[in-house]
């Protein structure tokens, strides 16, 4: 044994040290045989024998550590230290059953494989052979002891004596003692790692030991009761005792965490500005491999004592000292400084803030989860709540740890996994009462949390809402939506409780913030989903939401009126959800003009899709309530359109809940469909960058611009979509002329514009037409079927689709086109299909030229109004010679008197016009043969007539 401390320089340049033994390594390695164990410390009541039964039992004890060797101490280790998929206890297991019946055929199996039969079956004899020998010595051995000590009971006395000098030592220190203030804090935590990871491995040899006793009792003659005050006392006792140095070894052994820069304010603060020598030198150390835990545990002892002379001291320490100074120090992370508690590692809710303070969020989980399971295999985590609240205390730092760690961790299964488990340790921490929430308010702010102050908690409901609200500031503070969402909830179930009936004012405020932040989470599916903790609650939410939605910007999202668009439809509140969702679309229309938006189509876009909403919700209401009352929309039309940060008052409250009484400027379905339609144009005229408003102010009558603006730009059916919402009758006519005049100008300048069809579908779908009074107005204008769409290409095609479309609502509308061409140019060449338009009223021409307003006659009488001569002639003819030549079975129809009218007042009039430029010379040939062509179909015509009149009397009778 060494008494003295040594130390020199080896080949690598680096320096050694020795120490002297401490008394369990002494023990276990042999050096105390020919020595008495009671000076080690041991309590032996018959110095003699019990010595003996020890020392036999320490020579059992190192024979199946030697059977095993040091992979089982290390696996065992590695699972209880690091994220293990099998459970320690399972590994146990699997370690008995080897020192039982040897490896298992598996192994033996996949060794086969890789080495060959034949080599497998010597191995596999020879470790027969080998658990069969070592099976039997240990019987042997067994038997020995248990004759010596007569009965397995004073075995048992002994092991219990022995498993007591494995406990850590408890030593009380002074408030203000230091530890080993002089004493290198690198020799320090060397020699704690080494002493910990010797006590560690020797009470895990006792509890392999004492499980292999219990394993082949039978074989060994051990009573019922020894068997249970081994399961019963002893291997708890040990596995607390292996859980304590275990987490020495941790804090003396595993490295520290970096210190985490997190944003701006960390990284500058990085920089060291205005920062001492020694606070920028201790940062620098965290996260190196050779700094570990127990450096940050020595740090604080020394700052709470004020020297750092043992950081950087010179001097080095006496064997006496270290041995000293590790008891000091482990004494210190198990017991604290009192040594009083005598509950497992009571100690661990003094540590962890420490390492919280210094972003040791890994080694926090580790300590506090190890202490958590320790107790709920004890079953005392209600005693210990009842008692000193270490309980709670212990959730609420795991909590803080937890939250910390999944702030640092990307996106994915590992912050989903660490939110929830904050969650639940938060909720276990509010549970404590009386002393717990007083431990809990008694934490120092400086573990870098909001500090928990609360005073006057007059019941449990009280503190439950108090701490609800801490961890929910918590929880948004760091965007982690999901918890923040729980607890306000949470807090709602109590707010109810928790407050008296007499503080209604404070009631509603505390309800206000936390609606306000499931609102700000995104916890739709709680508010409107009928999720909330008791009825009496949903109109104040509704209250609520509706009172900041109107002091809000109307473009925050999520947006706080279509939020109460669906609660109230959730609630099937079909005309105030279409009263909120219309209110949107009013803030939009006004504060639009106000603020000169950026992108005024996509508002355009938001207040269609507000308007199409609101007339869904309204057809879902009876048609007599199908209305919406204007004053919901009277107080978010001022003039101040920003949020304001105001106190609501009880009055405030109670006037929103009365009902809107229905008044002569009433809202209904007929007005947002009018609204509708000219926002939509008012949308399509944006796209074509026009600048259009609609004020809102005549939603029953259109602008007299509005319909010019949108044939100037070529948006064909939304003109006649507000035509057919806004006229009736023959002002209805009078605009479709005056529309199809316009775009017959626009195919008189004889030129292709791409631009005229537009094949954007936003451009269509505004309005489907059931019949020609009935409209059904549809949602948004970017959604339209694409049989709507423009069929060619060109103006003249443009024309013949929509005249086809509309000529229904006006007969006259080719009329007024042809005339419209003819003005324009007198020598125009009619189309095809305008003539044929003419044409189509009498396909078999077997009644002259009669028909509709637009009818041969009035092509005709066109014809001849603009020269057209030769056209007029020979339309006049085509028409006599058809009906001339009627089939015989229609003669009897043409018979039949006022059946036939041709346009004679206008034929006299060609006949004029072709004498007269005749008689002035003017194309006399060409006239001439047409007044002949046209005296002899009319002669034959007029004796076609006459025998038609004659035979008229008898086709009457």
């Amino acid at each position: 044994m060494i008494l003295g401390l040594c130390c020199w320089f080896n080949e690598k340049n680096s320096l050694s040290f020795l120490r002297c033994l401490e008394d369990i390594e002494q023990l276990v390695n042999g050096s105390s045989d020919d020595g008495v164990p009671v000076s080690f410390g041991l309590d032996l009541v018959d110095d003699d024998l019990e010595c003996e039964i020890l020392l036999e039992m320490l020579r059992c004890v190192t024979s199946i550590s030697q059977q095993l060797g040091k992979t089982a101490s290390a696996i065992f280790y590695e699972s209880l230290v690091s994220t293990s998929v099998v459970p320690s206890e399972e590994i146990l297991h699997c370690i008995m059953k080897i020192l039982v019946i040897g490896y298992s055929s598996s192994a033996a199996m996949l060794h086969m494989s890789d080495s060959g039969a034949d080599i497998a079956w010597e191995k596999k004899l020879a470790d027969h052979k080998n658990i069969r020998k070592f099976s039997i010595d240990m019987l042997l051995s067994l038997h020995a002891l248990r004759e010596k000590a007569v009965t397995w009971g004073r075995v048992l006395n002994v092991i219990e004596s022995f498993l007591k000098f494995l406990v850590p030592r408890k030593i009380i220190l002074n408030s203000d003692a230091e530890i080993s203030s002089s004493i290198n804090a690198s020799i320090l935590v060397q020699a704690t790692s080494q002493i910990s990871k010797v006590m560690f491995e020797s009470a895990l040899d006792m509890l392999l030991f004492l499980n292999y006793l219990v394993k082949i009792s039978g074989q060994i003659h051990m009573l019922h009761d020894d068997i249970s005050r081994i399961q019963l006392e002893l291997v708890p006792m040990i596995e607390e005792i292996v859980s304590e140095w275990l987490v020495v070894h941790f804090f003396a052994t595993t490295p520290s965490q970096p210190a985490a820069i997190e944003d701006f304010s960390s990284q500058l603060s990085s920089l060291q500005i205005d920062s001492n020598m020694c606070k920028r030198s201790w940062n620098e150390k965290l996260g190196k491999c050779h700094f570990t835990l127990a450096f940050i545990l020595l740090h604080n002892i020394q700052s709470s004592s004020g020297d750092h002379s043992n950081l950087s001291s010179r001097c080095l320490p006496s064997s006496h000292d270290i041995i000293n100074s590790m008891r000091d120090f482990t004494s210190w992370i198990i017991w604290g400084k009192s040594g009083e508690s005598s509950a497992f590692l009571s100690h661990a809710t003094e540590l962890a803030p420490i390492l919280l303070r210094h972003g040791q969020y890994d080694a926090i989980e580790y300590l506090l989860t190890t202490v958590e399971a320790h107790l709920r295999k004890e079953k005392t985590s209600h005693s210990i709540q009842d008692t000193d609240g270490r309980w709670c205390i212990l959730h609420h730092l795991l909590g803080c740890c937890l939250l910390a760690q999944a702030r640092c961790a990307s996106h994915g299964m590992l912050k989903e996994k660490k939110v929830n488990e904050a969650v639940r340790c938060f909720f276990r921490a509010s549970s404590g009462k009386g002393v717990s929430q007083a431990a809990l308010q008694s934490l120092s702010h400086e573990v870098g949390f909001p500090h928990l102050a609360f005073s006057g908690c007059v019941s449990d409901a009280a503190w439950k809402v108090h701490y609800y609200q801490w961890a929910m500031q918590i929880f948004e503070q760091y965007n982690i939506s999901e918890g923040a969402c729980q607890f306000a909830l949470a807090a709602l179930e109590q707010v109810d409780e928790a407050l008296s009936p007499k503080d209604e004012e404070s009631k509603y405020i505390c309800l206000r913030r936390f609606i306000f932040v499931l609102y700000e989470c995104g916890a739709m599916k709680i508010l409107c989903g009928g999720q909330l903790p008791f009825i009496g609650l949903s109109d104040k939410v509704e209250q609520e939401l509706a009172w900041k939605a109107e002091r809000s910007d109307i473009l925050a999202k999520p947006n706080l009126y279509k939020l109460l668009y669906a609660f109230e439809m959730h609630r099937h509140n079909w005309r105030r959800a279409a009263g909120y969702i219309y209110l949107y679309s009013a803030r939009l229309r006004t504060e639009a003009a106000l603020k000169d938006y950026l992108y005024t189509s996509l508002v355009l876009q938001e207040r269609l899709n507000g308007l199409s909403t609101a007339i869904n919700a309204l057809y879902l209401v009876h048609p007599a309530y199908a209305w919406i009352d204007p004053l919901l929309e009277g107080n978010s039309l001022h003039n101040d359109h920003y949020p304001r940060k105001k106190a609501r008052t009880m009055e405030e409250q109670t006037s929103n809940d009365l009902q809107p009484q229905r008044s002569p400027s009433y809202v209904d379905i007929e007005k947002l469909e009018n609204e509708f339609v000219l926002t939509s144009a008012e949308y399509l005229l944006s796209l074509a960058s026009v600048k259009w408003t609609f004020t809102g102010k005549k939603v029953h009558k259109a602008p007299s611009d509005l319909v010019d603006l949108l044939v100037q730009k070529n948006l064909y059916d939304m003109a006649f979509t507000v035509l057919l919402r806004f006229f009736k009758g023959s002002g209805l006519k009078r605009e479709l002329e005056r529309v199809f005049c316009a775009m017959s100008l626009k195919c008189c300048q004889n030129k292709v514009d791409s631009s005229c069809i537009r094949e954007d579908v936003r451009t269509h779908g505004l309005l489907l037409m059931s019949s020609k009074t009935e409209m059904v107005v549809h949602g948004s204008p970017d959604v339209v079927p694409a049989a709507q769409q423009s069929k060619g290409n060109s103006q003249w095609e443009t024309l013949e689709l929509y005249l086809e479309k509309y000529r229904g609502f006006h007969a006259k509308l080719p009329v007024i086109v042809a005339e419209t061409f003819l003005c324009a140019d007198p020598q125009i060449e009619l189309p095809l299909w305008l003539v044929q338009m003419f044409k189509d009223g009498r396909r078999e021409r077997m009644w002259g030229m009669t028909g509709k307003e637009s009818n041969p006659a009035s092509l005709f009488q066109l014809y001849v109004d603009y020269g057209r001569y030769t056209e007029a002639t020979n339309l006049l003819l085509d028409y006599i010679e058809s009906f001339a030549s009627a089939r015989p079975a229609d003669i009897i129809n043409r018979k039949r008197p006022f059946a036939v009218w041709f346009p004679y007042t206008a034929i006299e009039r060609l006949c004029c016009q072709l004498e007269e430029f005749v008689s002035c010379g003017r194309m006399v040939d060409h006239c001439d043969k047409l007044k002949r062509l046209l005296h002899g179909a009319l002669q034959k015509h007029l004796q076609l007539l006459k025998v038609d009149s004659d035979d008229a009397p008898s086709a009457f009778h």
